[in-house]
């Protein structure tokens, strides 16, 4: 396959006379030559015409690399932090979040080896993409929680597996595509030579869940369907909402369990008998009001450790005025999130950082130090 025609964002042949020409070189040392050869591959296939210009550049580091990226420094964080070893590559673990996204591994092992034994570059870049998206918005974010938990939890350890696991076969799945940032993944999760000299991936058709991956499209359609009624009525997600109702689908009972957390309601139910597809109560009681200022707060303190300087694994004190019913009912909840070991109704001597906290009808101060 000969590569086409490289022309400007307006789709013009580039030339030195128009002024319109981006050189190549600059582009590599300011975005690196894995960017520009993935946009290459995934604007359209090799042989045809693409327009480009730097914006392209920038979004495919947005859309694909920094998700990557973030993804590989988050296991590495963590296993550094627990000094984690991975001692059996072979394991089985129970975890739904871990059979989803092993199952979409395999499948995506299985379609883009297809793709590139038919010279469909493209393609196979774009299901990179869509994984990379899945791996990082879906299986992390509600896998995070898993990586706090004590040293010797199994589901813990299976997090560290499946996630190990995932990341050294996408350095391999990438390897052609993107050689530099594939070896850097690869050499440092498994300490081998090169990436270059493994095998290319071959899928385990046994680990593929068509039906696991079919329930979980369909609990992700719902969830995004809620939020946008969520929206719609001007409700943060992190105000809690008494139920949802949906008939468009029948889900088991695990996968109920992620649009509550996803949605944020306290129950969710099949219901063959309402109008809409999806029903949600947006009446707020005064409980959930109550709840729904302690997330705000939780996020509040999270900031703060943040500006703090605290390491992820720091415990904390925190302090604060006035009486606040959230912290008084949710306390437990608000320690167990912001990991800390107290929570005071009082300003803290020597505070590490003390800000002023906030809502449509309440103000006090918060103060936090380890």
């Amino acid at each position: 396959i000969c590569l086409a025609h490289i022309l400007d964002a307006k789709g013009k042949k580039m030339s030195k006379s128009k002024g319109n020409v981006i050189e190549p070189m600059e582009v590599m040392e300011q975005y690196g030559a894995d960017m520009l050869r993935w946009v290459l591959y995934t604007v359209n296939q090799p042989g045809v015409a693409k327009k480009f210009d730097l914006k392209v550049m920038k979004d495919a580091m947005n859309r694909v690399f920094r998700m990557l990226w973030n993804s590989y420094s988050f296991f590495v964080m963590y296993a550094n932090i627990d000094k984690f070893k991975i001692k059996n590559s072979k394991f089985k673990s129970d975890n739904l979040l871990d059979k989803w996204i092993i199952s979409e591994l395999n499948i995506l092992i299985k379609n883009v080896d297809s793709k590139l034994e038919n010279y469909n570059v493209y393609a196979a870049g774009i299901m990179i993409e869509k994984f990379i998206d899945n791996l990082s918005n879906w299986y992390i974010r509600r896998s995070r929680k898993r990586f706090w938990k004590s040293e010797d939890d199994m589901d813990k350890k299976n997090a560290y597996q499946t996630l190990w696991t995932v990341l050294m076969e996408l350095s391999k799945l990438m390897a052609p595509f993107t050689p530099f940032i594939a070896e850097e993944i690869y050499k440092n999760l498994t300490e081998k030579e090169s990436v270059h000299l493994s095998d290319f991936p071959t899928a385990n058709e046994n680990l593929i869940d068509e039906k696991l991956n079919e329930q979980m499209d369909k609990t992700r359609e719902i969830i995004t369907l809620a939020l946008q009624l969520r929206a719609r009525a001007g409700i943060k997600v992190r105000q809690p909402l008494a139920d949802l109702r949906f008939k468009i689908y029948e889900l088991e009972k695990e996968f109920i369990e992620i649009i509550k957390e996803e949605v944020n309601v306290k129950e969710v139910a099949f219901d063959k008998n309402i109008a809409e597809n999806i029903l949600l109560n947006t009446q707020i009681t005064e409980d959930l009001k109550s709840e729904g200022i302690a997330r705000e707060i939780i996020r509040f303190i999270q900031e703060m450790r943040k500006e703090a300087g605290y390491e992820v694994s720091d415990r904390i004190i925190v302090g604060y005025t006035g009486q606040v019913k959230a912290f008084n009912k949710f306390g437990t909840m608000i320690a167990k999130e912001v990991l800390a070991n107290e929570i005071k109704n009082e300003t803290l001597e020597k505070a590490d950082l003390e800000k002023e906290f906030k809502t449509d009808d309440q103000r006090f101060k918060i103060c936090i130090k380890k």
